[in-house]
């Protein structure tokens, strides 16, 4: 591992400094480690953007040690999205993402240009339509942008944008089975494990859906149980999907973070089970889950992080099994 770069202190003076300085010891970050940033995205010609208390964009032909802080036009100051919900335009490599939070105003989608060096609001959901975006996916295979919302029945959908939110359109929802976050896509169709979490009723059994475009039809592919946070996909057309525990729950289902694996058959198998055992630390949530990286991964093995596990908690850990494994 090799340091990039950071995000600059908010204050060049003597006390921002200082407070720089303090927050990054070790002695600090031993005895009350600070949150972690939740929301990285490389674009296709090797630039970052981050989305912490503000957006940086960092640029390895014109930073240095330090990435750069983006203007925003929003106002208010736009909320974080919800982890893995941040999505790249490989045309324009413009960065999207959803706010995730219950705003009675409204819920609003940015746009991160980091061409022009500008953060705009390109959308603004009513409260009445939705709660909050889940997280925003672009589909290679129709260069569209897809956003998935909850968590009630009547906010839980999918849209999808082909210019760009100059417009948007409902594609489907109404019910549960539509609450989602982590969505894979292939040449016909697309994949995604539901979210229904502790508010849901306790019949809301996690289930793993496929959407065939040309037939449109929708059908189930496996039970998971618990909800889905995150997907990734490798080199080879498998793909990872991993469940995670949110105490509370009314539903009858293992108390674990797990890993699903589908393999060549495009069968979803339960892989790895990390048992759930809550470890504060500031800026997690008591939920379970495991932290997979976006992007393509290399066949055969997996990067991932546990958050509130009884093994390998955040620690960097690496799956690995056999070129021919299903």
């Amino acid at each position: 591992m090799s340091k990039m770069f950071r995000v600059p202190r908010k204050s060049e003076g003597l006390v921002g400094r200082l407070a720089d300085l303090l927050a990054r010891s070790d002695v600090r970050q031993r005895l009350r480690p600070g949150a972690s940033i939740h929301h990285l995205v490389e674009l296709p010609g090797g630039d970052v953007v981050v989305i912490f208390d503000r957006v940086y964009w960092h640029s390895p032909k014109i930073h240095g040690r330090f990435a750069e802080a983006l203007p925003s036009n929003a106002h208010p100051p736009l909320a974080t999205p919800l982890r893995g919900g941040v999505a790249v335009h490989a045309q324009s490599l413009c960065v999207y993402y959803g706010e995730y939070k219950d705003d009675p105003n409204g819920v609003r989608i940015a746009r991160v240009d980091s061409v022009n060096r500008k953060v705009e609001v390109c959308w603004t959901f009513p409260r009445s339509e939705i709660r909050h975006v889940h997280a925003i996916h672009y589909d290679r295979f129709r260069n569209r942008l897809w956003v998935c919302t909850g968590d009630r029945d009547h906010e839980s959908s999918f849209y999808y944008t082909d210019d760009e939110f100059t417009t948007l359109h409902r594609f489907a929802g109404g019910d549960q089975s539509w609450r989602a976050i982590a969505v894979l896509f292939d040449e016909t169709g697309m994949e995604w494990g539901m979210d229904a979490g502790k508010d849901a009723p306790a019949d809301a059994i996690n289930l793993l859906y496929r959407y065939d475009f040309a037939q449109a039809t929708r059908t189930v592919l496996a039970t998971i149980g618990n909800p889905a946070y995150a997907a990734c996909e490798f080199t080879d057309g498998t793909a990872m999907m991993q469940t995670s525990f949110e105490p509370g729950r009314l539903q009858d289902t293992p108390e674990e973070a797990a890993l699903w694996f589908r393999g060549h058959d495009r069968q979803w198998r339960h892989c790895l089970g990390l048992p759930y055992a809550h470890k504060p630390r500031p800026g997690l949530s008591r939920y379970g889950f495991i932290m997979l990286p976006q992007g393509v991964s290399p066949v055969g093995q997996l990067l991932y992080t546990p958050a509130n596990s009884g093994r390998g908690q955040f620690k960097l850990s690496r799956l690995m099994w056999g070129q021919t494994s299903h």
